[in-house]
Order: C-alpha cells, then structure tokens, then sequence
C-alpha cells in the first residue's frame, strides 16, 4: 500500500497535515507514506521515520524559472502507482500535480475548498463537518482508510494520536541548540525558564504592531526572552533591530533549519505568535502558546492540539486593539500554571 500526501505550503498547512499522517499510519501500519511539500517547509519533513520518501518542489514550482526542476520531481513521482494521492491543499496548483500521476485520488468536495476546480481532478470528494482545520484534514484522513480498509470502524481520539506524535531532530542540531542555549544562559534542563517570541507572519492584516511588540518587551524585562525569526520577516528584523538599539537583554535565535528550531520550542515555557508556522508548530510539540488572532478566526485556524492552547489564544477583529498590558497579564497567568 503506498500512500503520497500532497499538501505543498505553507508551513502551518503542513502542521496542521501532520495529525493525518499520524492517523494513517495508526490506522493502516502497513501503508507506506510519502509526501510532496515545497521546500520552503520541507526540511520539517526530511530524514524523518515516519515517511518512506519525501519529494521536494520548489518553491513557487510552476514559475517559468523552476518549470524544470519541477518536471524532475513530477518523473519522480510518475515512477509509483499510488494506491491513494491525498490532496489536503485543494488548489490548482496541486490539482495538476494530481492530474499527471496515477492512483485513487481524495480530496475535499467543492464548499470545502479554496479553488473548486481542483474537485475536477479528485475521484474520491469528503464533506467534512468541523470546527479547526485539522479536524478538517483528519476527516479527509478518515475517509482514505475507510476506502482502504472497510473494516476499520473505530476513530482514535486525538488525545490517542497524540501519543504517536513525534518529530526525529538528529543528534547534531539538538547539540547546536544546546550549546546556544548555554551560551545565552539559558539552561537546557529547565533551571531558567524562557519565553519566545515570534512575530513574524505572511499576512499584513495578522500583525501585531511594532510598537506593540516593543512595549511587550518592556512589560517582559524580567522574564528570559527569545526572539525568533530576525533573518526572514521584517516583523522581527525591526524588532531584532530596537533590541539591539537599546541594548536589551533578549538573545536573538539564529537562522536556523525548522526541525533545529522545533527543538529549540521544545525547551521553551511559552511561545507568543500571530497565526503563523511556529505558533502551529509549538501547539503541535506540546509547548504552551499564547496565539494572536485577527482576522483569522482562532477556532478554525489556531491551536488545537494542547487543550489550553485553545482557551489561550486570543480573538480579535483587529490586532492594533490588542494592548500590551493585556497580552502581559495573560502571559503572567500562562508561566504560573
């Protein structure tokens, strides 16, 4: 039985694909998972065990520029009879992905996706009822194995699933990391408890403002802080950049890989982000979040994993509402809990 996930991008979409791919592999042990992700969330995905083979599109893969490196990925993946292609995206642009391979094709029916021509490329259309996306990607799941296996009946909890969750971080990022740690004075076992902040995310209208950041820094001059994300978005280049204006005691992470940066979130006490990658990431390894919604609604695209991550997460039509000293009090309660 051979298995191909296609969920290209973006980083959080990914995430959110994770608990499905955890399910099939509960659900069918025999089944061999493959995935095909854009390489901007791809090195979350390498080496890992729980995939047989990871293909890799570049990013951005049907520009003109990268039409050629997508053609060798697509050869690639032509060379296997899939016994099931799961289409978790709904787009065009893994439609035609779909529309040159063969196998049994799942995706979600026509209200259900972000582009409703891509149910022309699907054989099989699920019409989930849900509350969080990957509640969403679950049912699509849950549809797969039904058609695979008849037999199965039964639909572990997430809380069952959980326990299988698991991502691999080799030996020498985990050092990296480590070794960081110490020498920003952060303990690695716990002694010094740490918060990270990652402000960075694609969507204008999701950021949280500068100054409000900056305040938030204040408010935090007595808690260990980190700040991710100073090498790529321009929230945390400015943020990066005040920091070290004022000579602020806040350690600012390197440019590392996403598996190195999950293990630095697991050592973490608390992540603060916008609806962003990392956010979905530390809700998925466990961490406590604090999530900052608008306009995206925190039921359907926020943390669903950790039970308190839920109630955390706060909603609001528009985040220049949101003060500091709000954020802070919520902040203080999450620490003592």
């Amino acid at each position: 039985m051979k298995i191909l996930i296609v969920r290209v991008s973006a980083i959080g979409d990914v995430i959110h694909t994770l608990p499905s791919l955890f399910y099939l592999k509960k659900m069918l042990s025999q089944a061999k998972i493959s995935w095909v992700v854009q390489k901007k969330a791809a090195s979350l995905l390498e080496n890992q065990p729980f995939l047989e083979k990871l293909f890799v599109l570049p990013d951005n893969f049907l520009k003109l520029r990268n039409l050629g490196k997508t053609a060798k990925v697509v050869r690639e993946l032509r060379q296997t009879k899939w016994d099931a292609i799961i289409d978790f995206q709904g787009l065009l642009k893994t439609s035609l992905l779909l529309a040159s391979l063969q196998g049994g094709k799942f995706g979600f029916g026509k209200n259900h996706t972000r582009e409703r021509l891509s149910t022309w490329f699907t054989h099989h259309k699920t019409r989930p009822t849900y509350t969080n996306i990957i509640q969403k990607n679950l049912a699509l799941a849950s549809d797969v194995i039904s058609w695979v296996d008849p037999k199965v009946k039964t639909c572990p909890s997430v809380k069952i699933l959980q326990k299988d969750f698991c991502l691999h971080v080799p030996e020498n990022k985990k050092r990296v990391v480590e070794s960081w740690l110490r020498e920003q004075e952060l303990n690695t076992f716990g002694t010094n408890a740490f918060v990270v902040l990652a402000p960075n995310t694609t969507w204008a209208s999701k950021h949280w403002p500068l100054e409000h950041w900056k305040r938030l820094l204040e408010l935090l001059s007595e808690q260990h802080i980190v700040l991710i994300g100073q090498n790529f978005g321009q929230a945390a280049q400015e943020l990066a950049k005040h920091i070290k204006q004022e000579n602020l005691s806040v350690a600012l992470a390197p440019a590392w890989d996403l598996l190195t940066t999950a293990y630095l979130l697991q050592k973490t006490d608390l992540l603060i982000a916008p609806d962003t990658g990392l956010l979905h990431l530390a809700d998925f390894l466990g961490k406590k979040t604090i999530g900052l919604f608008g306009p995206t609604l925190a039921s359907k695209h926020g943390p669903f994993l950790t039970t308190h991550n839920i109630s955390r997460a706060i909603q609001t039509n528009n985040l220049k509402t949101l003060k500091s000293k709000q954020l802070y009090k919520t902040i203080l309660q999450t620490l003592t809990l």
